[in-house]
């Protein structure tokens, strides 16, 4: 008689361990680790999109950064990292910058496209970010150079070429044009 052996359910600091020991990016994806693979392209644009947000917000009213876990869901054995987090001042203790991975609801992450990204994989994600109360995700897709925002009220909108993504409730006074996250063709 055999027995299977439960899977090994990780927590967040063997997340940074593993990182830190093999020098890759991981999600905790229901206490598994799961790489992350970012291309120079997808960092490219999450860079652009950061600047933007910190040139407005920074250092008044919140700050924007990639690459940062987030632990926000229902389950304590889950975090993503998005390209970019947003997260206001006031979310934080004493309106400081958290040290490390995120414990509150960002008040908006962006995903970057990338060819090994599947449907189901970004449809999961974007579930996932709007059930933790995220108010507002963008999807960037770099072959259709579009950013499509989708907000915790059930609506979206698709922004592309001199499309100005602007008048966010939560982003007050932002402005952005879609193609100018974008590298030159």
């Amino acid at each position: 008689m055999s027995t299977l052996t439960p899977p090994v359910q990780l927590t967040p600091k063997d997340v940074e361990r593993a990182s830190v020991r093999d020098g890759k990016l991981y999600e905790l994806i229901g206490g598994e680790l799961k790489e992350k693979r970012v291309g120079f392209w997808e960092l490219f644009t999450a860079q652009r999109i950061i600047e933007r947000l910190n040139q407005q917000f920074y250092p008044h009213e919140g700050a924007a950064a990639g690459e940062v876990m987030v632990y926000c869901f229902k389950r304590a054995n889950h975090g993503r990292k998005p390209d970019v987090v947003y997260v206001r001042n006031k979310q934080y203790a004493e309106g400081r910058i958290a040290e490390g991975d995120i414990y509150v609801v960002p008040h908006l992450v962006v995903e970057v496209l990338s060819p090994n990204n599947t449907g189901l994989e970004v449809d999961d994600k974007l579930e996932e970010y709007l059930e933790a109360g995220i108010p507002l995700v963008w999807i960037v897709n770099r072959d259709r150079r579009t950013i499509r925002v989708y907000r915790s009220d059930g609506t979206t909108h698709l922004f592309k070429g001199q499309d100005v993504i602007e008048n966010e409730p939560l982003l007050p006074g932002f402005r952005l044009v879609a193609a100018d996250v974008f590298p030159a063709p």
